[in-house]
């Protein structure tokens, strides 16, 4: 029986892509392996969204090599759609396939022979559809993230994503209700919606909105919470924050890129938005639902960034109160129109600044969790671990809670009141 070892690097999305390759596998009569020496297959799914993970996609591959001389290594996604050349020229890959053409690796496994080198890297063009890569079940227990899209048409000027993801496909929402219903029926208590640009959705579509989505899946009988994974201000309608409001199934958080506190660097990034029309929606959301939690991304150190510029991200973050900030300093892209912008920051300086805005961000999950101090919160149970229940809040914050074992298992939705505060984990005890 022929064996298999995966690998995926980057986001959820690449995750799930991998997933959906897994079961196709499986059902074929592989075997999947947790040992990389075990396997006759090594299979990578690649990432290149930043400098960082275009280098561990590169160092992944050697690795796997080098641990494994016998084995026949496919490398899939963003870092083999945009860079082929470089990887047939520098790294030994017998299986080669891009962000299109996914359905075609389980085919292509059966005839790879030692010593050639397949490619299944085809150019991405507008008139794409979405790829079907299905999936049953997922490796977390607690909760399945589903795929709903593909691509972006944004072209923000510091992102390779457009380029080697191609143009926004909608998946059809039938297949999404099925797979929904198929996650919940298996015990999965919470779904999270991704997607490269997951609030894009039916934009492709005639008459049938992102929000429209949502609410039927809502509907759906069984199911305890539905989370969106990332979705951009001008995304967010008003039927959305109704179905917020009206509807404690909808997580109470939401993930709003923010990129730049300055309408200066964000016409730089050609972000399709300015900072009033941001901070309007962010504080709308925030007055409707008291409770919601506000997470964002902001790069530092974008080329031309002024110490006013930051200054002001630092002015707008406190203002907003975000729960908290994933803070990412600038990646030069080749291809892309930021590369060959003027006024290119110095890496001390980028550096500094990330680690002022990872302070704050500290500072505000406290401030926010500071917030719930013997308010009970109900958790869906990820982890046990020495007798606490581990999991996060409607509103995403991590709780730590005392339980008996014998009576709490994961999985199980318990009601928890937090006592005190340990950095951004809030420690709690079981309510009965």
């Amino acid at each position: 029986m022929a064996t298999f070892y995966i690998y995926s690097l980057g986001c959820k999305v690449n995750t799930y892509e991998l997933e959906s390759i897994k079961e196709s596998l499986l059902f074929r009569g592989y075997q999947l392996v947790s040992e990389i020496k075990e396997a006759d297959y090594i299979i990578i799914n690649t990432c290149c969204v930043t400098n960082t993970a275009q280098k561990k996609s590169r160092q992944r591959i050697s690795s796997f090599r080098a641990e494994n001389p016998n084995a026949y290594i496919i490398a899939m996604g963003c870092y083999v759609q945009g860079y082929e050349d470089e990887i047939r020229q520098n790294l030994d890959v017998n299986l080669l396939v891009g962000t299109k053409d996914r359905l075609k690796i389980v085919d292509a496994i059966e005839h790879l022979e030692i010593g050639k080198q397949i490619s299944l890297v085809n150019e991405l063009k507008k008139e794409d559809i979405y790829e079907e890569l299905k999936l049953s079940s997922y490796s977390e227990n607690t909760r399945a993230y589903l795929k709903i899209q593909d691509g972006c048409n944004n072209f923000c000027s510091y992102c390779i994503i457009p380029y080697v993801r191609g143009r926004i496909k909608s998946r059809n929402k039938q297949e999404i209700i099925d797979e929904a219903k198929q996650f919940i029926q298996q015990g999965y208590k919470e779904i999270v919606l991704i997607g490269i640009h997951t609030g894009s959705y039916g934009k492709d579509l005639k008459n049938y909105t992102f929000s429209d989505l949502v609410e039927e899946l809502l509907n759906l009988p069984g199911l305890y919470r539905l989370r969106i994974s990332s979705i951009e201000e001008s995304e967010l309608d008003d039927k959305f924050i109704e179905l917020m409001m009206k509807n404690e199934k909808l997580a109470r958080h939401l993930h709003i890129p923010l990129q730049a506190g300055s309408d200066h660097v964000l016409g730089l990034m050609n972000r399709k938005y300015n900072l009033k029309t941001y901070m309007q929606r962010i504080q709308e959301f925030q007055n409707k639902i008291p409770n919601i939690a506000i997470t964002t991304d902001i790069i530092v150190g974008f080329p031309q960034e002024t110490d006013e510029d930051f200054l002001s991200t630092l002015a707008v973050s406190k203002q907003l109160g975000f729960a908290k900030i994933h803070v990412f300093p600038y990646s030069i892209r080749k291809h892309t129109v930021a590369a060959t912008m003027e006024g290119q920051i110095n890496g001390m300086i980028k550096k500094q600044r990330a680690a002022q805005l990872l302070q704050l961000s500290s500072e505000l999950t406290s401030q926010f969790n500071q917030k719930y101090l013997n308010q009970v919160l109900e958790i869906l149970v990820e982890t046990i671990d020495n007798g606490y229940a581990i999991g996060h809040s409607s509103n995403f914050i991590k709780i730590k809670c005392k339980i008996n074992t014998t009576k709490v298992t994961k999985n199980d939705i318990i009601k928890t009141r937090i006592i005190k505060l340990d950095k951004e984990i809030a420690i709690a005890i079981k309510e009965d």
